[in-house]
């Protein structure tokens, strides 16, 4: 029996992981469910396309409670006009569609699903005892349970589209993940990239996720006051550039507490090595064994950026990086989210965590 699921993504999950949702929705396909996504949007401007093999429609997620209201009349139009009228399940995918969700789930009477990937977005979940959290850790899945109860948590991998593996040489690129939160800790790792006549760790160019606000701007002006522009590409749409940041040699996220993204796992799965900040909720990093993780007040020295990005050569750390993102792949993950929907809409007595 196909099940028939909305998939309500908020704005930052549509900048970040369209890609990464619209193949899990491929893989879901395959095992007999049924996926809309809806995208938080002007539905005037951006996509729009019911006739596809997955429906995308484009919602105002982030409005007043009377605008919203009208917002999820609409949806559920165009749920009967794709033929998902009897709709199994909602699941919000950020905590700006959280609200959307889940009246959109009260007014169809079908169970809700709420994914986290970070403590804040854990935290941010409603006590509402039809929700069902997913996160993308077993430590964030702990914390879920303190919050909602033990019965109503599960963790499953984030999706990662497959990336074709590179077999060239040793590649020079080093990727640093935005958005720009803490200023201080983005300023040590500049200066400790610009430490020596050349890059830490064999890397010959850095790409930079930063955007239009002021924190990125100062970013910008002290990689110029650090002479590196020459040796420096911004960018403001990793879903788009996948291909390229997928081929890194290592992929740094300065800020604790920041959402874990598929591109992250998707370069990990090329062979780049994860250095950041410790996390005790990211449980799917070993530091050491695939990934390099920095302490407390470390993460103000440029010093220890310097030594983070030189070890990523260690011999065996890529490797162990492949094996670890694999279960992220969409073709490993896309049957256990199947199983998950399964549970939650059919009510079965087995624990969730059970079989997924």
């Amino acid at each position: 029996m196909t099940l028939r699921a909305a998939f309500i993504l908020d704005s930052t999950r549509v900048h970040q992981e369209l890609a990464a949702f619209t193949r899990l929705a491929v893989g879901l396909a395959t095992e007999g469910v049924r996926v809309l996504l809806a995208l938080d949007g002007d539905p005037r401007d951006d996509i729009d396309d019911r006739d596809a093999p997955t429906p995308t429609i484009t919602i105002p997620t982030r409005v007043p409670f009377w605008i919203r209201e009208r917002a999820v009349h609409s949806v559920l139009d165009t749920l009967t006009e794709v033929g998902m009228d009897e709709l199994d399940v909602v699941v919000s995918v950020g905590p700006g569609s959280g609200a959307f969700a889940s009246r959109l789930a009260d007014q169809l009477d079908v169970p809700l699903v709420v994914e986290a990937r970070s403590r804040s977005e854990v935290t941010a979940i409603d006590r509402n005892p039809r929700v069902t959290v997913v996160t993308a850790t077993e430590g964030l899945r702990d914390l879920a349970a303190a919050r909602v109860g033990e019965d109503r948590c599960t963790h499953l991998p984030i999706p990662v589209p497959r990336t074709m593996r590179s077999t060239s040489q040793p590649r020079g690129l080093g990727v640093i993940l935005g958005p720009v939160g803490n200023a201080t800790i983005w300023t040590a790792l500049i200066d400790g990239m610009a430490s020596g006549a050349e890059f830490p760790g064999g890397l010959q160019h850095l790409a930079i996720e930063l955007s239009g606000r002021p924190i990125d701007g100062r970013i910008w002006s002290h990689l110029r006051r650090r002479n590196l522009l020459s040796r420096v590409t911004a960018f403001d749409d990793a879903d788009r550039l996948r291909g390229l940041l997928a081929e890194a040699a290592v992929i740094i996220t300065p800020d604790s507490d920041r959402p874990i993204r598929s591109i992250e796992r998707q370069a990990m799965y090329g062979g780049a090595v994860p250095i950041g900040v410790a996390d005790p909720h990211r449980t799917d990093l070993q530091p050491g064994i695939d990934a390099i993780l920095l302490e407390g007040s470390n993460t103000r020295r440029a010093a220890a950026w310097h030594d983070a990005v030189e070890s990523a050569r260690r011999p065996g750390l890529a490797e162990a990086c492949r094996s670890t993102s694999e279960e992220s792949l969409v073709s490993m993950v896309a049957p256990r989210w199947a199983r998950f929907l399964e549970t939650i809409v059919h009510g079965d007595a087995t624990p969730i965590d059970a079989g997924i």
